[in-house]
């Protein structure tokens, strides 16, 4: 969904009324937001995860290289799915969580390598579940990719979490 005329981060505060606390509006830097979706569509393939060997992680671009899936696979199955998308002058990032809600969050933009999502909305969101409210990667000199990811809940801030990729294929 485009919005032609409101800007996303504006939208996002109309529709989370009530909802937990939310950072100042990211800017919008067309070219930064650009810029950083060039960069995720640069890890598609299958990535190890150093904290945990049951977990890979494979990112795969989708309709016509427009949106990048960034899948969590174990011996048991699909664990989580993240798709990150533009939408107008945004890189939107939706995480669709093994607890059932869907966090929506936008970059904030950045200068340098590091890529930073911050809270929007959340749907299907049920009492006592936590969500994702903070998302970011950060490449490393070695091909390394960390990902951090900070999660909310009814008691507050959980234990941030950082997991360290390194490509499998």
């Amino acid at each position: 969904m485009k919005f032609a005329t409101v800007s996303l981060g504006v939208v996002c505060m109309a529709l989370s009324s009530g909802a937990a606390p939310l950072p100042p509006a990211p800017s919008h830097d067309p070219h930064s937001a650009a810029q950083q979706f060039e960069q995720i569509s640069q890890w598609i393939g299958r990535w190890r995860v150093d904290e945990a060997e049951v977990l890979t992680i494979v990112f795969e671009s989708t309709a016509n290289g427009r949106t990048i899936v960034e899948r969590w696979e174990t011996p048991n199955g699909l664990h989580s799915m993240t798709v990150y998308h533009m939408d107008g002058d945004a890189l939107v990032a939706t995480h669709y969580c093994p607890q059932g809600n869907q966090p929506r969050l936008v970059s904030h933009g950045s200068d340098g390598p590091d890529i930073r999502f911050g809270y929007c909305d959340v749907t299907d969101l049920d009492p006592g579940e936590s969500y994702q409210h903070d998302l970011a990667f950060s490449p490393s000199d070695d091909g390394a990719l960390v990902r951090s990811e900070v999660y909310l809940g009814p008691d507050g801030q959980a234990e941030p979490g950082r997991y360290t990729l390194r490509r499998a294929d």
